[in-house]
C-alpha cells in the first residue's frame, strides 16, 4: 500500500477542520467499542482494575512526553526555523528527536526496574499477586509513552506542511490497535494481551506520521558521537521554556486521578474500573465539543494579544464560553437523566452485569453535575497561555488538585460509614442497595474540585486579562441563562418520556435501551432547541443561520426549489 493520501496537503482550513474533526469522532466512537469489549469480556473486576492501575505511570509519562516534545511546543519553533532554511528546520528536528530518545529511554529504564515499587504505592489494597502483575504490565506498556512522544514530535512537522490526514487518522488508529489486543492478544495471553494492544495502537499513531514526515524528508539525522558533543538547537531551550509549565500544570491534573485510582485500590474489586468507564464516558461530549472550540478559538485570542485588542480578546473568551455551553450543559442534563442508557448501551454486555451499571451509572452522574465546569478549562487555560502567563494557571491547579483529594477522601469515607449524611447520597444516587458505593465518593470529590477550579480560573484570567489591556469588559450574563433554562427542559422532556416508558418497554435487552434512550433523548434535545426559540436565544438562531447557508451553499433544499425545477 502506498499511502498516497499522506502526501496531499490540506490549505483550506474549513477541509482540515472537516477531516480532522471526522476523525476525531470516529476515534472517540471507537474508544466507547474499545471500553464496551473490555467490559464485555472481563466485567467490572480485578483484571480490568489491574489494566487501568498499570496504565496510570505510562499515561502519566505519555502526558508529559506529548506535552513536553508535543506539536504545540514545536510547531512554532519549528515553523520559524522552516521560514529561514529547511535545512535548519531538519537540523531542530534531529536535536529533539535526539534529546527525547535519550531523556526518555532513561526514564523508561528507571521506572522499569522501580516499577514493583511505585506500583505499592499506586494501588495499595492490591495484595501481592495482583501488585506483582500490575507491575508486569506497566513493564510491557512503558514502550507507548515513548512511541507517543515520537509520533508528537513528527506531528509537528505534518501539520507545519498541512498534511492533516495523518495527524488526524494517528489517534484512530490507536484505538484499532486496542481494540486489535482485546479480539487477538487477550484470549492467549489475558490481561497482559491488553498491554500489548496499547502498544500495537501507540506504534501505529507513530508508524504514521513517521511515514509522511519521511516523505517530507524531515527524518532526524545524527550520529551518537556528533550528538554527545554537539551543542544543541537554541530552538530546543525555546520549546523547553514553552513547554516547562504546560507539562507541570496538566502532570497535577494527571497526579490528581492518580492518587484518586490509589484510594480506589483500598475499596472493592471494579472499582477503578467502573470509575475509569464513567471517566471515560463523561469525557466524550467535553471532547467532541469543548476541546474543539478552545482549540480553534486559542490562535485568535493569541492573535488579538499581540495586537492589543481588547474588545476581540474579550469576545473570544466569551464567545467560546458560550459555544462550550450551548452543547455542554444539555449534555450534561441528558447524561444525568439517562445515565443508565448510556452506560448499558456504552457497556453493558457479556460479564458487565446490571450492577456494574448502576454504579457506573452513578458515578457518570455525579461527574456530570460538574460537566458545564470541565469543559471550560481547556478554553481558559489556552486564555492564559495566549497572555503569555503560565504560571498562574498552575497555582491554581495546584489549590484545587489538593482540594479534590481531600474532598474525595471525606466523601469516600462518609459513604463508608455508616450515618445518616451516607445514606442521604446514596438515596439521591439511587444505590442504597449495592454493597460498595464508596467509589461514587471519589467522583464527588473531583467534580467538587473542577467546580473550584473554574471559578478560580475565570475570575483570575479576567482580572489579569483587564489589567493587560487596561480595559475591563463583563460577561453577559443572559445568554447563559438562556442556555441553563433550556438545558433543565431538556432534562425535564428526556425524565418525563423515560418515566412514560417504565412498565411499557421493559430494560431487558439492548435495543429496548437503546429505542428507550434515544427516544427520550431525542425528546429532550427538541425541548432544548424550542425552549432557545422561544426565549429568543441569538445561539440557536446563529446556528440555525449557519446551517441554512451551508445548506443552500451546496444545493441542499434551495429556497427556489418546488420539487420539480427552479422557480423563476
Amino acid at each position: 500500500m502506498k499511502l498516497d493520501f499522506l502526501n496531499q496537503g490540506i490549505s483550506n482550513v474549513h477541509a482540515a477542520a472537516l477531516i480532522l474533526g471526522a476523525a476525531g469522532l470516529l476515534s472517540r466512537v471507537l474508544g466507547v467499542l474499545r471500553d464496551r469489549l473490555l467490559a464485555e469480556r472481563f466485567g467490572a473486576g480485578r483484571e480490568l482494575d489491574i489494566y487501568y492501575a498499570a496504565f496510570q505511570i505510562p499515561d502519566f509519562m505519555s502526558i508529559l512526553f506529548m506535552l513536553g516534545a508535543g506539536s504545540a511546543a514545536i510547531l512554532p519553533v519549528f515553523q520559524k526555523y522552516l521560514a529561514r532554511d529547511q535545512e535548519e528546520g531538519r537540523r531542530l528536528i534531529s536535536s529533539i528527536t535526539f534529546l527525547f530518545i535519550a531523556g526518555a529511554v532513561l526514564i523508561a529504564s528507571l521506572i522499569f526496574f522501580a516499577a514493583s515499587s511505585l506500583v505499592a504505592l499506586i494501588v495499595p489494597g492490591f495484595d501481592d499477586a495482583e501488585q506483582r502483575l500490575t507491575a508486569e504490565l506497566t513493564r510491557i506498556l512503558l514502550l507507548s509513552p515513548i512511541l507517543l512522544g515520537l509520533s508528537s514530535i513528527f506531528s509537528a512537522v505534518v501539520q507545519s506542511f498541512e498534511r492533516f490526514w495523518a495527524y488526524a487518522l494517528a489517534p484512530v488508529l490507536y484505538n484499532l490497535g486496542i481494540i486489535a489486543g482485546i479480539i487477538f492478544f487477550v484470549p492467549a495471553g489475558g490481561v497482559l494481551g491488553l498491554g500489548a494492544g496499547v502498544v500495537l495502537g501507540a506504534l501505529l499513531h507513530f508508524g504514521i506520521q513517521f511515514i509522511a514526515a519521511k516523505r517530507l524528508g524531515f527524518i532526524p539525522k545524527f550520529s551518537l558521537k556528533a550528538r554527545l558533543w554537539k551543542k544543541p538547537e537554541k530552538g530546543v531551550a525555546e520549546i523547553m521554556k514553552i513547554s516547562f509549565p504546560r507539562v507541570l500544570s496538566i502532570s497535577l491534573s494527571q497526579l490528581t486521578i492518580l492518587i484518586l485510582i490509589a484510594m480506589a485500590s483500598t475499596l472493592a474489586a471494579g472499582s477503578i474500573a467502573v470509575f475509569q468507564f464513567a471517566q471515560n464516558l463523561y469525557f466524550l461530549p467535553i471532547g467532541i465539543f469543548a476541546v474543539s472550540y478552545a482549540t480553534a478559538i486559542f490562535p485568535r485570542m493569541s492573535r488579538f494579544y499581540l495586537a492589543r485588542d481588547a474588545k476581540e480578546f474579550f469576545n473570544e473568551i466569551f464567545s467560546g464560553i458560550r459555544s462550550t455551553l450551548f452543547w455542554i450543559a444539555p449534555s450534561a442534563a441528558l447524561f444525568i437523566v439517562l445515565r443508565a442508557h448510556v452506560v448499558r448501551v456504552a457497556l453493558g454486555a457479556g460479564h458487565f452485569t446490571w450492577e456494574d451499571t448502576r454504579l457506573t451509572a452513578a458515578i457518570l452522574a455525579a461527574l456530570s453535575i460538574g460537566m458545564v465546569s470541565g469543559s471550560l478549562i481547556a478554553l481558559l487555560l489556552r486564555g492564559f497561555y495566549a497572555l503569555e502567563k503560565t504560571w498562574r494557571p498552575l497555582a491554581i491547579n495546584i489549590i484545587s488538585s489538593l482540594l479534590s483529594v481531600f474532598f474525595a477522601y471525606f466523601l469516600m469515607m462518609v459513604l463508608r460509614t455508616p450515618g445518616a449524611t451516607g445514606e442521604i447520597f446514596k438515596s439521591f444516587f439511587r444505590v442504597k442497595d449495592l454493597p460498595h458505593p464508596e467509589v461514587i465518593g471519589l467522583a464527588l470529590g473531583y467534580m467538587l474540585g473542577t467546580v473550584i477550579n473554574i471559578y478560580f480560573l475565570y475570575t483570575s484570567l479576567i482580572n489579569l486579562a483587564d489589567k493587560t489591556f487596561g480595559v475591563r469588559f463583563s460577561f453577559p450574563i443572559r445568554p447563559l441563562q438562556k442556555i441553563i433554562a433550556a438545558s433543565a427542559a431538556a432534562g425535564l422532556a428526556a425524565y418525563l418520556v423515560r418515566l412514560g416508558f417504565q412498565g411499557i418497554v421493559p430494560l431487558d435487552t439492548f435495543l429496548r435501551v437503546l429505542f428507550q434512550g434515544v427516544v427520550a433523548a431525542v425528546a429532550g434535545i427538541a425541548a432544548y432547541a424550542a425552549a432557545l426559540f422561544l426565549l429568543r436565544s441569538e445561539d440557536i438562531y446563529e446556528l440555525w443561520q449557519s446551517l441554512e447557508r451551508r445548506f443552500l451553499r451546496i444545493g441542499v433544499l434551495p429556497k427556489n426549489w418546488d420539487g420539480e425545477h427552479f422557480k423563476v
